[in-house]
């Protein structure tokens, strides 16, 4: 399970409702599908209507299994999610809300490293329920039956959904830039993840690459690699595009405890400096998801 949840060079395959998604993820929820399929369609002759929950990889499954559940029996679905990694890229997203009517309810503790993974371009449904908004990001913060803070314990201190603090996964839509002269502000906490994340999606989308990136998923680099590649492409192209990089991959350096290390604008530098990001987030996931067993 960790090892499907950190793949650094996770590829991507087509999920139930046509979107690309995690193939670690898929693969996973296609090994019992037909068994789902099994015991659902002995039912399918009145309509059906599930409450789909997981923690973890259950959550990012249970994604999958809504979507599937929607389109193949025409279910009336409620996802309810803890502590789930991402599953799919923004049209992947979009698609669940609308599998489920809008009937998500991600929780997330501020301080999980598992709902930052996989990292851009991929993304969550929109919504989420804040149980515990410490930020400082620890692998302790995963874990489900722990009261420290423990998703049963803090869940347990809400009557209602509408009790609990919302927040919101970074839209597309958003701009946000770096300013590397700022970056000593950075530090690692989940709020400055998200934020590193945004800003690389802001320059993806102004430069035009986001599109390739996020539709051309059976090339040979990885999602990753196409990433560096789309940061360096782009330094002699506009002055402005320079600055936009520099500060991604200073803020980049800051998370990781390198605020002054030099950067290069090589794609050897770029791709050692946004693995150096990866590896950090990824690491902390699988730490987590270690304590869990």
């Amino acid at each position: 399970m960790r090892d499907v949840i950190t793949d650094l060079n996770c590829g991507l395959s087509t999920c139930s409702n046509s979107q690309p998604v995690h193939a670690g993820f898929n693969h996973t929820f296609n090994s019992f599908r037909k068994q789902l399929e099994q015991f659902f369609s002995k039912k399918a002759s009145k309509k059906l209507n599930i409450h789909v929950v997981g923690h973890s990889l259950g959550g990012a499954l249970a994604n999958l299994a809504a979507n599937w559940l929607k389109n193949h029996f025409g279910a009336n679905v409620k996802l309810y999610t803890f502590g789930a990694p991402r599953v799919g890229y923004h049209s992947f997203a979009i698609q669940t809300e609308a599998a489920t009517n809008n009937h998500v309810y991600r929780c997330v503790h501020a301080a999980d490293p598992v709902p930052l993974v996989p990292v851009w371009p991929f993304m969550h449904t929109e919504q989420e329920y804040i149980l515990n908004g410490a930020a400082t990001i620890t692998p302790k913060a995963h874990s489900m039956t722990d009261q420290t803070p423990g998703y049963l314990h803090t869940a347990s201190n809400f009557k209602s959904y509408a009790a609990i603090n919302k927040g919101m996964e970074k839209r597309i839509q958003e701009e946000v830039r770096l300013d590397y002269d700022k970056r000593l502000e950075c530090s690692r906490t989940s709020r400055w993840a998200r934020k590193i994340g945004a800003a690389l999606i802001t320059y993806l989308r102004d430069t035009g690459k986001l599109y390739a990136i996020q539709n051309h998923y059976t090339n040979t680099l990885t999602v990753y690699d196409q990433i560096a590649k789309a940061l360096t492409d782009s330094i002699d192209l506009s002055k402005n595009y320079t600055s936009d990089v520099k500060g991604i991959l200073g803020y980049m350096l800051a998370f990781c405890g390198y605020p002054f290390k030099a950067i290069s604008f090589t794609y050897a530098s770029i791709r050692h400096i946004l693995k150096l990001m990866l590896k950090n987030v990824f690491s902390l996931a699988g730490q987590a998801i270690a304590l869990t067993k």
